[in-house]
């Protein structure tokens, strides 16, 4: 789009230069025709003159324009300075191409000391022309410098501002490119930051879902292999649990390759997947798990509750593998603007300050953050670990659940 804009308004700076000339040279060139004081040669010679410049002008103006180098302009205007004075003396009237030469003077230079100068030629052949038209005297003298110095003037302070625009249009075009170029390393930088982040996405995924199913399923295998000859049926048990485990992970792998929710959350509440994922827990440690829920809400799984079940199922992932505690508590409470979940063990425990936690803790925190919550971990070394994730609810989750508390109330009684 960029692009296209700077061509179509090159196009129309172009053009407009053209007109200019045009509605110029053409009503200078009629005049010429049908001036009968004139020879038929002389005009003749003053139209293919006029025909010459305007050549000229097309052949080199154009590049002249465009280019910042101003020694284009400089030499356009010294071939110029040649065949100007052809023209006015032949046609005196041709001074009138000067409304169209002494606005490209000031676009093709940019310094005034060369500008001035040929301004300078160009008036200086026009008061010669005229001079030698009418003869030398006092009054004519008068007349050629009121003719050429007024006109002068003005071009100059006209000059002056056509310059000032010139500057502010060259400013606002290195604006827009500059803009331009920055908007494109944005769109360059966020379509980084999108792929990164969907890296971390899935990578903090497949650890919170595939990872710790193939840890349970291994935990099941070592435990099964020791039991394997001494109880045949607590092995066959065992075996029964490694299957279904199995099971749930491949159906939470599909479910990642599918983009859907997790599976304990399809078609269901958050309440009843942490019910599950408690009892789950409970079946394949032995620890007991306890699912207190406060103000449960009803409603689509969404964002939210799928981090707060990432998070409860990563808690108790690492109190599995390292808290060796004998109950877990999971406590979410639902509140007009914010949802909070908090995982608390009775387990060994650890110091937070010297142990900062694993890829676990850290996919918590980032899941939080991302979503514009905070994590928080307590522990203390043979007291257990609280871990608590407090996410804000969206707008319209907390319109939602202001209905529910509205719909809980019952119907207001008629006074």
């Amino acid at each position: 789009m960029a692009v296209r804009n700077t061509v179509d308004f090159g196009f129309r700076y172009r053009v407009g230069w053209h007109v200019l000339v045009g509605a110029v040279a053409i009503p200078l060139a009629v005049a010429i025709a049908a001036d009968v004081t004139v020879a038929l040669g002389q005009r003749m010679l003053a139209l293919i003159t006029l025909a010459v410049i305007v050549a000229w002008y097309a052949l080199v103006a154009p590049r002249a324009m465009e280019n910042r180098d101003e020694r284009w302009g400089a030499a356009y205007f010294a071939a110029l300075a040649v065949a100007f004075p052809l023209l006015l003396a032949i046609a005196p009237i041709g001074g009138a191409l000067l409304f169209a030469l002494c606005p490209q003077l000031f676009v093709m230079v940019a310094r005034w000391r060369v500008r001035l100068p040929l301004l300078s030629i160009l008036y200086a052949e026009l008061a010669w022309a005229m001079l030698a038209r009418t003869g030398i005297s006092r009054y004519t003298l008068a007349m050629a410098g009121v003719t050429v110095l007024v006109p002068m003037t003005v071009t100059i302070l006209a000059g002056a501002y056509l310059t000032g625009i010139r500057k502010q249009n060259r400013k606002r075009a290195e604006l827009i490119e500059e803009l331009t170029r920055t908007r494109a390393a944005l769109e360059r930088a966020g379509h980084e930051a999108g792929v990164h982040a969907e890296r971390e996405r899935l990578a903090a995924e497949i650890h919170d879902t595939l990872a710790q199913g193939f840890t349970s399923i291994l935990m099941l295998a070592q435990a099964a292999r020791t039991t394997l000859f001494r109880d045949a049926t607590a092995a066959d048990g065992q075996l029964d649990i490694m299957e279904k485990t199995a099971r749930e992970n491949l159906e939470e792998a599909r479910s990642l390759i599918a983009a859907l929710a997790p599976v304990d959350l399809t078609g269901r509440g958050l309440a009843d997947a942490l019910d599950r994922l408690a009892a789950r827990h409970t079946r394949d440690t032995g620890t007991h798990v306890e699912v207190s829920i406060v103000g449960e809400r009803s409603g689509a799984p969404t964002g939210t509750d799928i981090a707060l079940l990432r998070t409860a199922q990563e808690a108790l992932t690492n109190v599995g593998k390292h808290a060796d505690a004998t109950k877990v508590r999971i406590e979410l409470r639902h509140y007009h603007s914010l949802v909070a979940l908090a995982v608390t063990d009775d387990g060994q425990g650890f110091a937070p300050a010297v142990i900062g936690g694993g890829y676990g803790l850290l996919g918590i925190r980032t899941r939080a953050s991302s979503l514009g919550g905070t994590c928080t971990v307590q522990s203390t070394p043979g007291q257990g670990t609280t871990v608590r994730v407090e996410l804000p609810l969206t707008p319209a989750e907390q319109v939602a659940r202001s209905l529910q508390l509205l719909h809980d109330l019952g119907p207001t009684p008629d006074h």
